[in-house]
């Protein structure tokens, strides 16, 4: 009796509704998809493959069970969707604290761009470098009986593991025989294997048709740009040749509108000196010292200081010997490498001349030049960049060039200093208990750490003892930099201290007075937090021997 009630409440063929399957079905297929990806991907990221698959596959039975079981559709449909998400969530948060997400985001980037921009799109042989010329036109491999297939082919050779792990800049240097090929990643220079001095010359060669450069020209030195494309992802190249008496030599530099474009909140600075050095560019007048040694992002940290004015309600100039960057409001003044001290001084004194309201002086040489800048400071910001190795270097490199003390700390407000280190790949990075009579040796607690991380000198290996080549860092052991930085305050005290020329022992007084950290520290609490290593430290902070 009760069937036939049953069936007479509902049509035949009513018991399913197609427009309700769907979106369920869709969301199964979802689930499906992201299942397969994540598979693929704890490979890539080093995590335990096993058990998240088999996580997954519970939080999708269970979604699909609580979907069954909820008797309204709208609300079940909900509960699978949530679960769905809050699985493949957890696991995107689990693989954040383990490796990052940085390289998630590029793959989207690229995936959305497949869509977007089709008509860009470069189709490369997978695995080796897309040549695109001047114009746009990227180059296709000749074939093998082609004249220029040889050139080709060692362009490859020269450019493809660089490309892969992603280099920052590539020389090719000629030599009797061979030609040696050196090229930078994180600012660390590696070798690659020579090439053939002919085999070079020509692949400089076509690299150079591709610029629209002079190919006869192998003597004088000549500039241009082309775009390398390798694994869906292009490069701005700027290439620069130049022969010498064993033949021509050819340097790339690779996005180089982009090599300084970092703001200052990501340059590294700790919260307490982001804050400090915020205060004093938010006030007029007084003369901002910074300072690195040579490739420990000098310039950097200039452009992004003074990009924290506003170009279009301040009117700032800058006179630099090598500018690196295009600086958008701001006038960029040139100074010749060669330029004599009187040529400085009247470039400086036309820019005072124009009353600007912020100046940035890079490669000052010139004493009388900062003293005229010195008097300008006395209403205006002044921020001069200096070579130097922490902030009380700066401040006797600045004492040495015035060559006044009254006067090269009249108007002087802060001495900021700086280093750049390479940042330990998240993906392999060995962890390890460190020697409680190191840590002492470094200031740290051995009560407080008991856990730091070095390079792996070991490759990884599957269970099987086979060799697992990182897919994040190439095996180079680092991706990426960070700064650390040091941040001295010049208030009365400090000032007074420098000018009596008192011992070392009480400038450092006043410092701990500001609660100053010195580069050392900031350099080891990275290394606390599992940023980077200790040997990294020594590296920079001794100098890269």
């Amino acid at each position: 009796m009760e069937l036939a009630l049953l069936m007479q409440a509902v049509p035949g063929g009513e018991y399913v509704s197609l427009w309700k399957a769907i979106p369920a079905l869709l969301l199964v297929l979802l689930w499906a998809r992201l299942l397969t990806w994540v598979d693929k991907d704890t490979v890539a990221a080093h995590l335990p493959r096993d058990p998240i698959n088999l996580g997954l596959v519970g939080v999708g039975a269970a979604g699909a069970l609580l979907f069954l079981l909820t008797p309204d559709f709208p609300i079940a449909l909900l509960v699978l969707f949530g679960i769905i998400v809050a699985g493949y969530g957890g696991y995107l948060v689990w693989r954040k604290q383990a490796v990052g997400l940085g390289d998630l985001q590029k793959q989207f980037k690229n995936w959305i761009n497949s869509f977007t921009n089709k008509q860009k799109e470069v189709v490369a042989v997978e695995g080796q470098v897309q040549i695109i010329s001047r114009d746009g036109q990227p180059m296709a491999a000749p074939d093998a009986e082609d004249a220029s297939r040889a050139a080709y082919d060692t362009a490859q050779a020269i450019l493809t593991d660089p490309m892969r792990k992603g280099m920052e800049k590539l020389e090719v240097i000629p030599a009797e025989g061979a030609s040696a090929v050196r090229y930078w990643v994180d600012g660390v220079g590696y070798n690659s294997p020579a090439v053939a001095r002919h085999g070079a010359a020509e692949a400089i060669s076509l690299l150079k048709k591709a610029a629209k450069m002079d190919v006869e020209e192998k003597r004088k030195p000549q500039s241009g740009a082309v775009k390398l494309a390798f694994d869906n992802h292009r490069r701005e190249v700027q290439i620069t040749t130049a022969g010498s008496t064993v033949g021509e030599g050819m340097r790339l530099v690779l996005d180089p509108r982009k090599r300084h474009e970092a703001k200052l909140e990501g340059l590294g600075l700790t919260d307490k000196q982001l804050e400090t050095l915020s205060q004093v560019i938010g006030q007029p007048g007084g003369i901002v010292l910074l300072a690195a040694p040579k490739d420990q992002g000098l310039t950097s940290l200039l452009y992004a200081v003074i990009r924290r004015h506003d170009a279009f309600l301040s009117h700032i100039i800058t006179l630099e010997r090598d500018p690196q960057d295009d600086l958008e409001g701001i006038t960029q003044n040139r100074l010749p490498a060669s330029a004599r001290p009187q040529e400085e001084l009247e470039k400086m004194q036309w820019i005072i001349s124009q009353e600007p309201d912020v100046v940035l002086v890079n490669g000052l040489e010139n004493s009388r030049s900062a003293a005229e800048l010195i008097r300008m400071a006395a209403t205006k910001r002044v921020y001069v960049g200096l070579r130097a190795g922490n902030t009380f270097d700066a401040v006797n490199v600045w004492k040495k060039l015035v060559g006044d003390d009254r006067l090269a700390l009249s108007n002087l407000k802060m001495a900021v200093s700086g280093r750049v280190m390479r940042r330990l790949c998240e993906a392999c990075k060995l962890a390890y208990h460190p020697d409680p009579d190191t840590l002492r040796k470094l200031n740290m607690d051995p009560q407080r750490v008991s856990r730091l991380f070095q390079a792996r000198s070991q490759p990884l290996r599957d269970p099987k003892g086979n060799v697992i080549p990182c897919t994040f860092c190439h095996d180079l052991h680092f991706k990426g930099r960070f700064g650390v930085y040091e941040v001295l305050n010049v208030d009365d005290e400090v000032r007074q201290v420098l000018g009596s020329g008192t011992s070392a022992a009480a400038l450092k007084t006043s410092f701990r007075k500001q609660r100053g950290v010195y580069l050392q520290e900031a350099a080891l609490l990275r290394v606390e937090a599992g940023d980077t290593s200790v040997q990294e430290v020594l590296r920079v902070l001794r100098g890269e021997k």
